[in-house]
């Protein structure tokens, strides 16, 4: 978790990361992910991947 935070300080704060959790999410199962393999997602590179990707497409809208 630690560099998760280091990338993206505000998620420091519970609400702030639970939020953008829940974008990860949907955007994982809206490309053809299962909630459990976005789950089982640890490395820190993979999971700000798909925060970026996720917060890309939200761009777009």
């Amino acid at each position: 978790m630690s560099a998760l935070i280091d990338a993206r300080p505000e998620w420091a704060d519970k609400d702030a990361f639970e939020a953008d959790r829940e974008r990860i999410l949907r955007y994982g199962t809206s490309i053809g992910m299962t909630t459990e393999e976005l789950f089982r997602i640890t490395d820190p590179d993979e999971i700000l991947g798909l925060w970026t990707e996720a917060a890309a497409r939200d761009a777009e809208v």
